[in-house]
């Protein structure tokens, strides 16, 4: 099957995640990079393991190398 509808869905709003997987989308993205503000990066990052680890299954878009985030992020993202 080929992918043909994406949905990004903001890291810091769980309230999101499943709902966005029952959406019909053929691909899921968490998102760490844009769609989360500074101030909030960590506790996104928290949701999205939280909600990796119970289970649910989604991409996470991690933010770029040279930021501040992007070894958590990368450690996350390897980590699963």
């Amino acid at each position: 099957m080929t992918a043909t509808t994406f949905l990004f869905v903001p890291g810091d709003r769980p309230d999101r995640f499943g709902k966005a997987v029952a959406s019909g989308a053929d691909v899921v993205l968490l998102d760490l990079e844009d769609a989360v503000a500074p101030a909030d990066k960590d506790t996104a990052r928290a949701a999205v393991g939280t909600w990796l680890d119970g289970g649910g299954t989604a991409m996470v878009r991690i933010n770029a190398p040279g930021t501040p985030w992007f070894e958590a992020d990368a450690a996350l993202a390897a980590a699963r």
